[in-house]
Parts: C-alpha cells; sequence; structure tokens
C-alpha cells in the first residue's frame, strides 16, 4: 500500500513562539482489496534528529519519521493476553 501525505500542521507553543510538534496526516489505499488507511501521526521534536528543529528539518523528513511510527503503531505484536468476547 502506497501511504501517502494529505496534511502537515505544526503545533506552535503560544506562550512562547516555538513549534513543539507536527502533526501528519496519512493517507493509504489497495486498489486490489480497497483496504484503507486513514491516520493523523504526532512527530515531536524528540523524534527529530540530533539538534534539528521543526524550522529546520525538512519536511520531507517529518513525513518519514511519522511514516515510520504509523508502521510501528500499527505492526502486529505479539501478545501474552487474550480479550474477553
Amino acid at each position: 500500500m502506497n501511504v501517502q501525505v494529505n496534511s502537515l500542521n505544526y503545533n506552535v507553543n503560544l506562550q512562547d513562539g516555538t513549534i513543539d510538534s507536527a502533526k501528519v496526516g496519512l493517507y493509504g489505499r489497495d486498489e486490489t482489496s480497497g483496504d484503507y488507511v486513514n491516520a493523523q501521526v504526532k512527530v515531536e521534536q524528540s523524534d527529530l534528529a540530533a539538534g534539528a528543529t521543526f524550522l529546520t528539518a525538512n519536511p520531507a523528513d517529518i513525513v518519514t519519521i511519522a511514516k515510520k511510527k504509523l508502521a510501528a503503531e500499527t505492526a502486529v505484536k505479539d501478545s501474552t493476553t487474550t480479550q474477553a468476547q
């Protein structure tokens, strides 16, 4: 599935005017199955490369970070507990 960006918004701290995070909207659809994903991922300062800020980071790098976070969060994880039905 090819995941595309549909939005990139910076969250500004109104107290001091700094950008403290970004929200990246991601969307993907599988043409064959019709399955899709629609997500919004928060990228924080700590996710950026050392020394980078949201003002100096390339937006493409922020999107790459968001896609990696989405993949990590949605990956199937082994579970030792079962949910009651």
